[in-house]
């Protein structure tokens, strides 16, 4: 089994334009319902007057067929989108890999992280490749060959439970616990996604 960090752009979607246009942390937790459609759980952390466009432009946007504001707070907005129209999503919910969520979104790129093999891997890039989806594995990482915890993935998920980051309410939120690790919030949340998989896949396997 492989660990595979995977960024795709997707120009049809709604988060292209929206993480292009506009100065904000979002991050998705996708589910499909039937071919080519599907929702996402949204989670997008910036300006209030940042948000309420973005929030326009996604209801505007022809892959989306209706927005849910779940809950709004300051600088922070959760909401369901119906998306009547990605492919790509399709190809990696239906691949035979498990899919680690949240989705973060970056510049027009979702970091799509899957633990799969690499037969299906190839297949899901195969895929992707036929419907004209631009796409790249930014890392690759064999597991079972090294420790639970790589020592970087070691010092930051300590520094994080030591701030309260798991604690609830948090101690200290993710734009803390970056600057206090000296990395970029998608940097942190990358390396704590990864540290959490190993993690739970030592654990599930005791």
């Amino acid at each position: 089994m492989i660990e595979a960090l995977l960024s795709l752009r997707l120009p049809g979607l709604w988060v292209t334009p929206v993480s292009e246009k506009y100065d904000l942390e979002v991050t998705c937790r996708v589910g499909g319902r039937k071919r080519g459609e599907g929702w996402g759980l949204v989670t997008l952390k910036g300006k209030d007057a940042v948000i309420d466009e973005s929030l326009a432009l996604i209801r505007d946007h022809p892959s989306v067929g209706g927005v849910d504001v779940t809950s709004r707070g300051d600088r922070s907005a959760t909401i369901v989108v119906d998306v009547v129209h990605c492919p790509a999503c399709e190809v990696l919910i239906t691949s035979r890999s498990f899919l680690v969520f949240p989705v973060e979104i970056q510049k027009g790129w979702m970091k799509w992280l899957l633990i799969t093999d690499n037969e299906t891997l190839g297949e899901v890039i195969e895929g992707l490749g036929e419907l004209g989806i631009e796409n790249r594995v930014d890392r690759l990482t064999p597991l079972g060959e090294k420790g639970v915890l790589t020592d970087r993935q070691e010092e930051v998920i300590r520094k994080a439970f030591s701030l309260g980051y798991f604690d609830f309410p948090r101690g200290k939120d993710s734009i803390e616990v970056a600057k206090e690790v000296g990395v970029s919030i998608s940097t942190l949340s990358e390396i704590l996604r990864a540290a959490e998989r190993r993690i739970f896949s030592e654990y599930l396997r005791a």
